[in-house]
């Protein structure tokens, strides 16, 4: 289903083709008459006044339109920027977890080695913790 913002789009989009295609009709139409000598120079004038009015109208619609999504981008940017800053803090939160897991890890194994009275796998243990740490 379009959101409400897909449907205004659709439907100013609609609104300016169909302005538009006014002012081809006039212009179409006043050329004729005017070539036909149906329309007199200050009637065909007139026509073409009209003609441009409403592909102002158009350019405006179509200009109000386009502001509205350059809105609705910016604002999707500023969400995409936030959810980008969050995700970041979360790698660090889960970096900062993994260390302290890492140490955790390496204190264990230097008290095993240290319950097991092995010189050698003491001094191993020490050298994973200063690692580590």
């Amino acid at each position: 289903m379009p959101t409400p913002l897909a449907q205004a789009k659709k439907s100013a989009f609609d609104l300016a083709n169909q302005l538009d295609d006014a002012a081809d009709a006039i212009r179409d139409r006043s050329r004729q008459a005017y070539a036909a000598g149906k329309m007199d120079l200050d009637e065909y004038t007139d026509a073409r006044i009209k003609e441009m009015e409403l592909r102002a109208e158009a350019s405006v619609v179509a200009a109000v339109n386009l502001g509205a999504a350059l809105d609705a981008s910016a604002q999707a940017g500023h969400n995409i920027e936030q959810a980008i800053a969050d995700a970041k803090a979360r790698i660090e939160t889960v970096k900062t977890v993994r260390k302290g897991l890492e140490i955790v890890a390496a204190l264990v194994v230097l008290a095993g080695a240290l319950a097991s009275g092995d010189a050698k796998a003491v001094v191993k243990a020490g050298k994973g913790v200063a690692d580590v740490v």
